[in-house]
């Protein structure tokens, strides 16, 4: 069974490897920092039902942190709705480790993250759910769960959630 939980010093971050430096190294040099200040918040996928030890082992990650957009870098169907200035949830980071891709972590974690952000909303204000995507078949990732690409930046992408 996979456990969603904050990321905290007993994980393993050291033995996470998605198969990029760039995002290995955030997670083991800047995650718990950026935690620390109040920057962003990290969200590890841990396996519920291994040994103590395997527990703290990092399968897959996201970050969430609090940020704005403009009016003209929504995508043109939304833009309209909002005005010049708005609150988001930018989501940072998504990440599973390279053995286990594509066999559906990224989605669990990806509807985690859009659970929470609603829920922060609630009680801060948000209109949804930003990302950039680092590839095509990123994007084409986020696209299949409603995320729609940005006027200018196709790899910016934004998921309403009101």
């Amino acid at each position: 069974m996979i456990k969603l939980e904050p990321l905290a010093g007993n994980h393993n971050r050291k033995g996470f490897d998605y198969g990029s430096a760039l995002l290995n190294d955030w997670l083991v040099r800047t995650a718990m920092q950026h935690q620390a200040k109040g920057i962003s918040r990290t969200f590890v996928a841990t396996n519920a039902d291994s040994s103590v030890l395997e527990q703290h082992s990092i399968l897959g990650f996201y970050a969430l942190a609090l940020a704005f957009a403009l009016m003209e870098d929504l995508p043109a169907e939304h833009a309209k709705r909002y005005p010049q200035q708005i609150p988001v949830t930018r989501l940072g980071r998504l990440a599973i480790r390279s053995v286990l891709q594509r066999q559906g972590l990224g989605k669990l974690l990806l509807t985690d993250a859009i659970v929470r952000t609603r829920q922060a909303a609630l009680a801060v204000g948000s209109a949804g759910l930003m990302v950039d995507a680092t590839d095509d078949g990123a994007a084409s990732f986020y696209q299949n769960y409603g995320f729609w690409p940005c006027s200018k930046r196709p790899f910016k992408l934004f998921m309403p959630i009101w």
